[in-house]
């Protein structure tokens, strides 16, 4: 989690066991999670706070699997956010998705004494006890990032650049489904860069794989890197699901101005966007809720990618809601859900694989720079 004022405030993310072992929850700054153990944890080592270890990947494992909206089989190293999508389909049954030194937490009694249980130990095996990584702020639960490693390499960019370098940019009407969010499913009129332009000026290497789009709350989705070089077909838009519309149970927000009936949207490419309907995100920050707020500066969008379709209602949706909409249109998780890797508030990009022998960032520390002067920071496989 990035802690760059006082006010903003740690969350955790959920952990899903097979069996029949209870949710085990760990710290993180993407809040959407019952928070039991993260008091304890920065008890522990109040050091974490504001580092690149305050997220999920202190207890969560990351897989190897095709990205969200992958239409062929082609497998890529997942961020530990899709990795848990992944495993336990969105949360609907249950899968192992704790690391290592999550593991010997809940093993260890997963109470307060239990960090210190483990803290000489070595969760990982890569020689480094557990108390001296998080001391580093490296990952206890991985052996790629210890101590004893060097920093991947990384680019600072900011919007006054791209515009200065001519680099392209876009404006596309694109569709965004979400599952539960308030927001609502959307048409918005996007203005934006290809987020591959991008990669492609911060010196993407030809080796890279993948990209992890990173927010300021630590969410992370991931994308192959072909995945950002395609162009992808688009749906007709559906017309009438609008509160002003349909009444209290609209859900769909018309805010494109170039819809029209019948007329599928254009194809669209995976933006890194800095306007929505002819206006400016608002600057993010996480509330005093510990929630984030805000989109800004930046907000990577992707279309759907594998099955563009129809707009369908909130999986909160009230009962009576869910009757009054045409079954067509209630909530279907087989619909593609692209909110899932649309990313608010991106503010770094890991570029995949890291060069050998190298880890994270501490890219946290980019973030009350990186929104004020609307910057965004790439690491990893750059410039080889």
């Amino acid at each position: 989690m990035i802690k760059t004022m006082k006010k903003f405030k740690r969350g955790i993310c959920g952990v899903f066991l097979i069996l029949l072992l209870p949710a085990v929850v760990c710290i993180a700054a993407y809040r959407t999670h019952t928070e039991i153990d993260s008091g304890m944890f920065f008890a522990a080592y109040p050091n974490i706070a504001g580092t690149r270890m305050d997220g999920c990947d202190a207890c969560h494992i990351s897989i190897v699997a095709p990205p969200p909206g992958e239409k062929g089989d082609f497998p890529v190293k997942l961020s530990s956010c899709d990795s848990c999508h992944i495993i336990t389909d969105y949360g609907r049954k249950p899968g192992e998705t704790i690391n290592a030194y999550g593991k010997d937490y809940l093993g260890a009694g997963r109470n307060e004494l239990a960090f210190k249980a483990i803290s000489e130990s070595d969760s990982d095996g890569d020689g480094w006890s557990n108390a001296k990584e998080l001391e580093a702020a490296t990952n206890p639960g991985d052996p790629s990032s210890n101590p004893g490693m060097k920093l991947a390499p990384h680019k600072v960019i900011t919007f006054d650049e791209l515009k200065e370098k001519q680099t392209p940019v876009y404006d596309q009407t694109i569709f965004v489904n979400v599952s539960k969010s308030k927001d609502g499913d959307s048409y918005s009129d996007l203005r934006g860069f290809m987020l591959y332009d991008v990669l492609k000026y911060a010196g993407i290497s030809e080796k890279a794989s993948s990209v992890d789009v990173i927010s300021i709350d630590g969410y992370a989705a991931t994308f192959s890197v072909e995945q950002l070089k395609r162009s992808y077909p688009q749906a007709v838009p559906v017309f009438g699901f609008d509160k002003e519309t349909f009444g209290e149970c609209g859900w769909v927000r018309y805010g494109s101005k170039n819809l029209k009936e019948g007329v599928p949207l254009p194809n669209a490419n995976v933006l890194l966007t800095f306007e929505i309907n002819g206006e400016e995100y608002e600057p993010a920050k996480i509330n005093e809720q510990g929630r984030l707020s805000g989109a800004g500066p930046f907000r990577v969008v992707a279309p759907q990618m594998k099955n563009p379709g129809l707009p369908d209602n909130s999986s909160k949706a009230t009962e009576e809601c869910a009757k009054t909409t045409p079954e067509t249109y209630r909530y279907n998780r087989g619909y593609e859900k692209n909110a899932d890797y649309c990313v608010k508030s991106t503010i770094a990009i890991r570029v995949n694989p890291l060069p050998e022998g190298s880890m994270d960032i501490d890219w946290p520390g980019f973030a009350k720079k990186a929104i004020a002067n609307k910057e965004i920071v790439v690491f990893g496989a750059l410039g080889e």
